[in-house]
């Protein structure tokens, strides 16, 4: 912490924690008890913030000092009995709407799905606070149109029971405690609604409060808690997850996969997941291991050498070149030598990667941040992306089916979205997206949404570019 004597701003959350309904407390009663909680210990830190300044000040007297701490421990006493009477939500149906006003929302008809998608309108997602990592992604998510279009036009999923897996927020939960815990928190359902009111448009054409959907997250993925700046890609790589494992359970127990989808297969893994073949090569008797990995996203390295900035120039990577170095030939080190069913033993050996099976959208991360001497630093490195035509044939396993090279855009991927991070570091900063909408691209920027030129896209930043196939093609089941 600063001193009192430090021109450093103090930077605090006055974040209101409920122990007995286990949630941040976001919504105030009607007479505004919790937000008098926020002010009495706000005035708190003020307090003891200055506390020097009160012992030297000619005009607050040892009396007023005390008169207004007894207000405040008053408070601060009256908020915890308004804590204390507080109880976790029951499980309900929720009928407020999308635009935050009270209505059903039910599942759209055919004829209005339909519509939904003829007239879909471009909005803005409210900031929650520093919530532009959770915006991005799901206006990122709006304008990857078969992905889009199969969870809006998906039914209504309050009250369908979900079987939480045996541990909740880092402890044990008992089969009857779990849908207590669960019940009114499906990630999903959430997720539907908040892509609908982008559809729709919102109210006159307002910016959408995703705010249900983050109260949601907070419950199934505790880190994500608070107000704190947060890590785009882990919250994609989360939000992706927890929305596979909902779907696998839910959407049987509906009777509902308008696309055919067997096994282990969601729409998650249909549209982002992939197989990776990875090839371990024994250096001794010459034999390969072959194992093969699935895959949501690749993350790619910018190389150390491309780091380097100077006043008189920028260094500039290339997609293509990080591509080519994550697929590229690597001898494994001696720390990480592989044994050799073969040899009977660990030897020397060479490791690389094949595409096995493209996915329908290819996520690309960009290794942004960095380690260095406990300190996460950015690379701010400009990358060269391409908007249309991205080939990944040079990285395919040739003649696999899958990967159906014999089509002739069965690897070409056009840009549908790109995150940019601004800012210097990985806990602070912002967030925002470019997405293409009907051959006009847009930048999102939380409440604001503008048009922007192909040519501004190009000069982005990128930290995860959102390409979609050519050829849209259902996988086979896993």
């Amino acid at each position: 912490m600063p001193s009192s004597s430090s021109n450093s701003p103090r930077l605090q959350r006055h974040a209101r924690f409920s122990y007995m309904c286990d949630e941040y407390v976001i919504n105030d009663t009607t007479s505004g008890q919790i937000e008098k909680i926020r002010r009495a210990t706000f005035r708190k830190d003020e307090h003891k913030e200055n506390e020097e300044n009160w012992n030297t000040s000619p005009s607050t007297t040892p009396s007023s000092r005390r008169e207004s701490e007894d207000n405040d421990a008053d408070a601060l006493w009256k908020a915890e009995v308004v804590v204390r009477n507080l109880r976790p939500r029951t499980a309900r149906k929720r009928l407020h709407s999308l635009d935050g006003t009270s209505g059903d929302n039910r599942p759209a008809t055919k004829r209005r799905s339909s519509k939904i998608t003829k007239e879909k309108k471009v909005v803005g997602l409210r900031n929650l606070g520093n919530t532009c990592f959770m915006n991005v992604v799901l206006q990122s998510f709006n304008n990857i149109s078969h992905f889009c279009e199969y969870l809006t036009q998906m039914p209504c999923l309050e009250g369908i029971p979900f079987d939480e897996p045996p541990t909740h927020r880092g402890r044990i939960v008992t089969p009857g405690r779990a849908k207590e815990f669960m019940s009114d928190a499906l990630l999903a359902e959430e997720l539907r609604k908040v892509l609908l009111g982008l559809n729709l448009g919102g109210s006159n054409g307002q910016a959408i409060s995703p705010e249900c959907l983050f109260l949601v997250i907070w419950k199934v993925v505790p880190r994500f808690r608070g107000y704190q700046q947060q890590d785009a890609h882990e919250f994609l790589t989360y939000m992706l997850d927890r929305l596979h494992t909902e779907l696998l359970q839910l959407l049987p127990r509906l009777g509902h996969e308008p696309l055919g989808l067997r096994g282990k297969q969601s729409i998650v893994t249909a549209v982002f997941g992939g197989t990776l073949l990875s090839v371990v090569h024994c250096m001794n008797c010459r034999t390969d291991s072959k194992t093969h990995e699935p895959f949501q996203d690749l993350s790619l390295d910018i190389p150390d050498r491309l780091q380097r900035r100077t006043k008189e120039q920028e260094e500039v990577c290339s997609l293509t070149y990080s591509l080519t170095r994550f697929f590229k030939v690597e001898e494994l080190a001696d720390s990480e030598l592989y044994f050799c069913d073969n040899c009977m033993g660990k030897q020397r050996s060479t490791k690389r990667f094949w595409i096995h099976r493209l996915p329908n959208v290819l996520c690309l991360h960009i290794k942004r941040f960095r380690w260095c001497n406990s300190y996460r630093s950015k690379v701010d490195t400009q990358v060269d992306f391409p908007m249309k035509s991205l080939d990944m044939s040079a990285f395919t396993v040739r003649g696999v089916n899958g990967t159906k090279l014999g089509a002739s855009n069965s690897h070409l991927y056009d840009l549908a979205a790109v995150i940019v991070h601004h800012g210097s570091g990985a806990g602070t900063g912002h967030y925002t997206a470019f997405a293409v909408h009907d051959g006009q691209w847009f930048h999102f920027n939380d409440s604001s949404v503008r048009p922007a030129t192909t040519d501004a896209v190009a000069k982005c930043k990128p930290y995860i570019l959102f390409y979609v196939r050519k050829e849209f093609s259902i996988p086979p089941p896993l």
